[in-house]
């Protein structure tokens, strides 16, 4: 699949890539109508090949807290959390401890992620802060999309969102229609869709090409 960059990004500007990962019940289903491998199965794998590739690039990760990685939201059930950066070091044992129940209720996740961000960089001036590319992981239609396309609307300055939807069936289908309402009226946004993708390298190349 040959993904779109993030619309419109700098290049010649640092970037901040975050990850909002969809930890929901509906996450243990298969990847595929063929394919019974469970979908935080296979989007684990994928964000192995991520953060290996990450931390290549990120020379300054030894130094960093935990090693440094990527910096991830996870939100279900209208809760959210922040648990840290993954990276090759610790992804299997972090993994590990996520809870994969509940509905899909996106806002506290994509509220809790501009709060790490700003925590992060809110001192920093406006023009001097990496631009925040948020990574979304989900695999079905939130109840709140609506409140989810305006806040994006509100942070588009300097928030770029590539939008990955997992699954297949009505449910993937009425996500999917659902964020590609967001992304036409809002340019910061792109919705890659890996409805029935059972391959985690196809999956970690388009997001990674949403960071270029």
């Amino acid at each position: 699949m040959a993904a779109p960059n993030m619309p419109a990004a700098p290049q010649d500007v640092e970037k901040e890539p975050m990850l909002l990962l969809d930890v929901t019940g509906s996450m243990n289903y298969g990847t595929s109508e063929k394919d019974s491998t469970p979908r935080r199965e296979t989007i684990k794998e994928a964000i192995g090949i991520i953060v290996a590739t990450l931390a290549k690039e990120d020379a300054q990760a030894g130094h960093e807290e935990e090693g440094g990685g990527l910096r991830t939201v996870v939100f279900a059930g209208g809760q959210a959390s922040d648990i840290g950066d993954l990276n090759p070091g610790n992804l299997q044992e972090k993994w590990g401890t996520i809870r994969w129940a509940g509905g899909t209720r996106i806002i506290p996740g994509w509220n809790k992620l501009i709060e790490t961000y700003t925590d992060e960089f809110g001192q920093t001036p406006p023009a001097e802060r990496p631009l925040l590319m948020a990574l979304v992981i989900t695999d079905g239609e939130a109840d709140d999309s609506d409140a989810f396309g305006k806040a994006i609307q509100k942070a588009s300055g300097g928030v770029y969102v590539a939008l990955a939807i997992l699954g297949y069936g009505p449910e993937h289908d009425a996500a999917l229609r659902s964020y590609q309402q967001i992304e036409a009226q809002n340019a910061h946004v792109r919705v890659l869709p890996f409805g029935s993708e059972t391959d985690p390298q196809v999956i970690a190349r388009a997001l990674l090409r949403m960071l270029e």
